[in-house]
């Protein structure tokens, strides 16, 4: 096992979809990458950052930033497989993605969730995100976050 957490390239686009698509349906949802998620198709111009978790090569993990203001991003895609939960990686995915945020200058992380995904929001109460109010119109999310950067 060779675990490295780098930036997206295009070379890991098939990887990506492969793997998406298998944690979509471990949680009982449908991968669209032609439909709603079809910025998966060009995420250099839809995020500000993604980062690909890899084990021998295979992406195994995900986590991005979004701007969604001058001063907020917004975390997306976080997703582990299953067989590297409670190892620490999905702590160095949220380290390595809010480290970025920081360099480049946001004073703030919000993320959106749903409150069925406990390990998840444990994780990201354990980084120090903390409720916080509706900031879009996801008619699926029920849980809101955010970390201030600031002074940090």
């Amino acid at each position: 096992m060779s675990i490295v957490i780098v930036p997206y390239d295009e070379s890991y686009k098939d990887s990506l979809f492969d793997f998406t698509d298998s944690c979509f349906k471990e949680l009982g949802k449908v991968f669209e990458p032609s439909g709603r998620h079809s910025f998966y198709g060009d995420i250099d111009s839809y995020f500000e950052v993604f980062y690909c978790l890899l084990d021998d090569g295979q992406v195994k993990g995900s986590v991005a930033l979004k701007r969604t203001g001058d001063d907020v991003a917004e975390l997306k895609c976080l997703y582990l497989a299953s067989e590297l939960r409670g190892k620490g990686f999905g702590r160095q995915l949220m380290s390595k993605v809010i480290s970025a945020a920081a360099l480049l200058g946001y004073g703030s992380i919000v993320l959106d969730s749903m409150s069925q995904y406990q390990d998840a929001i444990r994780l990201y109460r354990r980084m120090g995100f903390e409720d916080t109010d509706r900031y879009n119109d996801n008619p699926y999310a029920d849980v809101f976050m955010r970390l201030e950067l600031k002074g940090k």
